[in-house]
């Protein structure tokens, strides 16, 4: 248990004090005689009691002399009620059996009636005291009160002793020994006294009021005492003998804790006082002196000697006329005079050269009260108050200062009435200083600052304390204008306060500024539409009300073709009109947020999922309507992933996440459609991550491998080229589709390596045929865009064709539209690189992208290749139909070829043939093969052509090898 400071060292004596107490009577209990009497008892039993009644009159006696308005409550009580114990201790000294009959006959029984009666008011006093709070409300009406009351207590039990004693429960009997009702009445003592001491023990752990660790050690001393009396069983015998001298013990502790807190520590507190007083007199900075009547130095007293004349050894015994400079002296004297006169005298300065230098001193005059055989003598304080006058100099610049401030200041009396304004006040509300002063400073109200705001401003004044806030004010002119205002009492020397002063400073510009921070913060700033961190807020407030609620993430499809084929500045304007449809076909308590570039975000309260998802068809169907945006023509769709709150989540990330996850799958799934979040959509996304990581290590353990489609031209039959394709063997997964690896490589940066490896690849397996004696092809390899936009593709490329000794022709670049018309500038100038080291160059997929003719005319192509999406339903679909022709006749009108990817069936292939395409490759002639297969393959082809008429040739080509349609 922690014990105050204040309480330290006299709770260690009295703790001490106790354990070694207790420690005897642990070791003595054993070896004590017990029932065997105890020699000339009698004489050392009432040796005892004197001894306990002299201390507890002694007790009374120094708190009864005490001055009681000075004394705690709680010791004017501890000294009364001991007046009491000590009288019934008296009572149960003359009741003992072998002294004169007292009053009564005496007997055992009325003894004990008045030990146990003295031991209870004993007990109930120290647990009164330690209760009570120790106050010092203590007088002499309280006093008197209490001592009487004590006294009566006392006589009313002299009187049951004496006269009514059978109604007293029975305490000893002779040859038995102590009854039940005495030990447990002593056992209730213990417990008392205890009680008592653990309150003290806790009085201990805050600053000390009395002598509570005397008073610990008193109750545990008693508590012991009382262990004594259980245990005896003849009143002669040694627990009894014991017993009596720990009780005196106890008592010594409680009159040493009154003598200390009544006469000890006043004589303490005095000389603390008097050491305190010198101190304050040493420390003193201003010089003390005391001169007599005709002016002579009597005592000196400097804390600071350079703040005297000359040395104090040298003014002692020496006049003002002989010690100072006749002006000094001359106004010194006359301070003294006027104090002679009027008992006081002040405010006299003089100026005086001392070792400290020039000084200005102020002079306070005392005449002290004459003393018998004594002169008239008066005490002196030279008050060093240069410091002072430089200060006033310093508050004169600090005036003009304040009139000068570019800031405006307002000072007025209690009751608003203006007193002064400066300059820059007159400035900024156009007012006059004649026309506002004396005028409440209401007159620049615009009406327009809350009334809680001046009532909330004057609840401070009007306690004394600064008020600082915004106030919308207007000028003279009506000019509106946000000012922050600072206002303070001034306070007089008193500490009175007596005006209000007010700085001012026009906020307008800065508040329109952190107004605009403000919405850049929490909005975005093309749409402006709350960001994320706006977000968070709605969403904390909307789960507050309701946690059913529904998250949109919604996500425009091929956007960011838009962007790459038509520009940044379209893409906002679309982005634009997207935020303006979907705000308006939202409900009205919706929070709809842009996140980043093309992804919004749509938090609906108090939406189920029938109802997200009749929102979601009709956000749909607004966004599938065209829109103008730069005099262009667009079709937008979008994707929709919707989480519901609680089952997908109770958090905004996790609903997030999980909305946007759905979203992937819609994208996934053929876009322009909405989907719900479900578990097996987080398995997905793990497979994602999963695949991500392992693709890492795909390369360096051979996973990775290349297969081979071969490509036909339509004017012969004849197998003229080969597109490499990526595959992905995985120990775990097995095979792994290209449509998951190859954006897992594009979106982490592996597509270089792989891409690097795979054209390397291609063109040593290119060189491996044309060595075993298959004809001149051309191999096909894709570039993605990442790969594209790499510094120094073509020195790679011509590198790799250099190590491999394949001709350039050889090599055949697959690009997207979307990368050649990322930045056309700088796709035109690699390809022309490209084109002029022999390399081919085709456009993959031509037509599903944003395609720009002007653009494509000054690309270098040597072919565009017709995406399988047209071909698919060409033989019924008039629109593939058209698309198809059109692409073949571009190509051609500029000097390309083409070649169509997907061909499955004879009537896709004869209806190609017969618009004039140039090249096809799909499963109707062959799926992607093998290397060695795709030899064997192209051999075949060789020999139908070789052996059986032209139109035979087809038939012959469609039947790959054994085992190679795998």
């Amino acid at each position: 248990m922690l014990i105050h400071t204040s309480h330290q060292p006299a709770a260690r004596q009295s703790i001490r004090a106790v354990g070694a107490l207790l420690l005897v009577l642990v070791m003595a209990l054993p070896s004590l005689p017990g029932m065997r009497g105890v020699a000339h008892y009698l004489p050392l039993h009432m040796a005892l009691e004197t001894l306990a009644i002299v201390v507890a009159a002694l007790t009374f006696g120094v708190v009864w002399s005490a001055k009681h308005e000075q004394l705690p409550r709680n010791a004017l009580l501890l000294g009364c009620a001991f007046l009491g114990v000590g009288l019934l201790d008296f009572g149960h000294m003359l009741s003992y059996n072998g002294m004169p009959d007292f009053i009564t006959p005496n007997s055992t029984e009325k003894g004990i009636h008045f030990w146990l009666a003295a031991r209870l008011l004993s007990a109930l006093t120290f647990l009164a005291v330690a209760w009570l709070p120790w106050s010092t409300s203590a007088s002499r009406p309280c006093a008197w009160s209490l001592l009487a009351m004590v006294l009566l207590l006392v006589a009313a039990l002299y009187g049951l002793f004496f006269l009514a004693p059978h109604l007293l429960p029975e305490t000893f009997v002779p040859g038995q020994g102590l009854t039940a009702f005495k030990i447990g009445f002593e056992y209730a003592l213990m417990a008392l006294y205890l009680a008592a001491a653990a309150l003290l023990l806790r009085h201990m752990r805050r600053q000390r009021s009395f002598n509570t660790s005397g008073l610990f050690a008193a109750a545990c001393t008693m508590a012991l005492s009382e262990f004594f009396f259980t245990r005896y069983t003849g009143v002669t015998d040694t627990y009894n003998t014991v017993g009596h001298i720990y009780k005196a013990l106890a008592y010594a502790f409680l009159y040493r804790a009154i003598f200390v807190e009544t006469v000890q520590r006043p004589y303490t507190l005095l000389r603390a006082s008097q050491q305190q007083l010198q101190a304050t007199l040493d420390a003193l900075p201003d010089p003390m002196l005391e001169l007599d009547d005709e002016g002579r130095y009597v005592d000196v007293r400097a804390g600071h000697a350079g703040s005297l004349a000359a040395p104090a050894s040298l003014l002692l015994g020496k006049t003002l006329q002989e010690a100072l400079p006749a002006e000094a002296a001359d106004i010194t004297l006359a301070a003294l005079e006027e104090a002679r006169q009027q008992g006081f005298s002040r405010g006299r300065v003089l100026p005086l050269r001392v070792p400290d230098g020039q000084r200005w001193f102020e002079l306070s005059v005392a005449r002290k009260p004459p003393q018998p055989g004594h002169g008239q003598h008066f005490v002196v304080i030279s008050r060093d108050i240069t410091q002072r006058l430089q200060s006033e100099e310093a508050m004169r610049k600090l005036s003009q200062a304040v009139a000068q401030s570019p800031l405006p200041i307002v000072i007025t009396d209690l009751q608003g009435r203006i007193e002064y304004v400066n300059d820059a006040f007159t400035r900024s509300s156009e007012y006059t200083a004649a026309e506002v002063l004396g005028k409440n400073p209401n007159v620049l109200q615009s009406g327009k600052t809350p009334a809680a705001t001046y009532q909330g401003m004057w609840a401070r004044l009007q306690q004394g304390k600064s008020w600082q806030g915004d106030l919308i004010n207007r000028s003279k002119s009506g000019r509106e204008y946000t000012e922050s205002v600072l206002i303070y009492p001034v306070r007089n020397a008193e500490g009175e306060v007596t005006h209000y002063l007010a700085h001012k400073e026009d906020v307008t510009e800065r508040k329109l500024a952190a107004a605009r921070i403000q919405q850049l913060s929490h909005h975005d700033q093309l749409t402006g539409l709350p960001n994320r961190t706006m977000l968070g807020k709605h969403f904390d407030y909307a789960i507050r009300q309701s946690t059913a609620l529904a998250v949109l993430w919604i996500d425009l499809d091929r956007f960011k073709d838009i962007n790459d084929s038509l520009g940044h500045n379209v893409g906002d304007l679309l982005l634009l009109e997207v935020s303006q449809r979907l705000r308006s076909d939202l409900p009205d308590d919706a929070t709809l947020s842009r996140h980043s570039g093309d992804d919004f975000v749509a938090l609906l309260p108090h939406t189920s999922q029938d109802e997200a998802a009749k929102l979601c068809t009709g956000l749909l169907d607004l966004l599938a309507q065209p829109v103008q945006v730069a005099g262009q023509e667009m079709f937008v769709t979008a994707s929709i992933g919707i989480a519901i709150s609680p089952d997908d989540g109770q958090q905004l990330d996790s609903l997030l996440k999980n909305a946007e996850t759905a979203m992937y799958r819609v994208k996934e799934e053929g876009r322009n459609s909405y989907r719900f979040f479900t578990p097996e959509m987080q398995a997905h996304s793990s497979r994602m991550l999963a695949l991500g990581n392992a693709l890492k290590q795909a390369l360096p353990r051979g996973e990775l491998y290349l297969e081979y489609q071969p490509q036909v031209s339509l004017h012969d039959d004849c197998i003229i080229g080969a597109e490499a394709l990526l595959r992905w063997n995985h120990p775990q997964w097995g095979m792994v589709s290209p449509a998951e690896f190859i954006p897992l490589a594009e979106a982490n940066g592996l597509i270089v390596p792989i891409g690097e490896w795979v054209l390397q690849t291609a063109l040593r397996q290119l060189r491996a045929w044309l060595d075993s004696g298959l004809p001149m092809m051309t191999m096909a390899v894709n570039l993605s865009a990442v790969q594209f936009g790499q510094p120094g593709l073509t020195d790679m490329v011509s590198q790799l064709l250099q190590q491999t000794g394949v001709p350039p022709e050889g090599l055949e670049l697959e690009l997207t539209e979307a990368v050649a018309m990322k930045t056309p500038e700088v796709a035109a100038q690699k390809m022309q690189e490209l084109s002029q080291r022999g390399i081919r160059l085709s456009i993959d997929d031509f037509g599903t992208g944003y395609s720009s003719l002007s653009y494509l005319k000054r690309f270098h192509i040597n072919q565009l290749k017709i995406d399988q999406s047209f071909v698919r339903d060409i033989g019924t679909d008039p629109d593939d139909q058209a698309i198809a022709t059109a692409i073949v006749q571009i190509a051609h009108s500029l000097g390309m070829t083409t070649i169509a990817e997907g061909v499955e069936t004879a009537e896709q292939l004869d209806y190609l043939r017969a618009q004039g395409c140039d090249q096809v490759q799909g499963y109707h002639f062959s799926r992607p093969l093998p290397p060695d297969h795709f030899e064997a393959f192209v051999r075949t082809n060789l020999q139908a052509r070789q052996q059986a008429p032209a139109h035979a040739v087809q038939a012959e080509v469609q039947a790959p090898p054994a085992g190679t349609a795998a």
